[in-house]
């Protein structure tokens, strides 16, 4: 297992693409700082298991690559699992071109633990003098 496959990559080209064209189409809803990010996630619906990646989190949710197989509605309940943040149960709230947008319902501490850790990276890396 490679070492970087566990380490959220901030700002990738992809995410930060989703973000910049959320923002531009005047959509940000969120309470919750989003943490860009390129995390190989499996999604779990249905009873299938399908390959995808997150794109973002925050404590209050997450962007997860889009999945057409998947056949999603908004409101599906789903479960999301990547190596840094562990298992999630979330609700697909809606599904764009950018992704599937999901509320995160009560997160587990290894989730938490990876949200303090993006911040403290993002607030190093974006520190004057960087």
């Amino acid at each position: 297992m490679n070492l970087t496959s566990l380490t959220p990559q901030i700002g990738s080209a992809s995410s930060a693409t989703a973000i910049a064209a959320e923002t531009q189409l005047g959509s940000e809803r969120r309470r919750d700082r989003r943490f860009p990010v390129t995390l190989s996630a499996r999604l779990r619906h249905g009873g299938r298991s399908h390959r995808t990646e997150i794109l973002n989190l925050s404590r209050g949710g997450l962007l997860l690559a889009p999945v057409e197989a998947a056949a999603l509605v908004p409101g599906a309940v789903i479960r999301v699992e990547a190596a840094t943040i562990g298992e999630v149960e979330a609700r697909v709230v809606s599904l764009s071109a950018l992704g599937i947008h999901a509320r995160v319902g009560e997160t587990p501490e290894r989730f938490q633990t990876a949200l303090v850790r993006l911040a403290r990276l993002t607030r190093i890396w974006t520190a004057p003098g960087m």
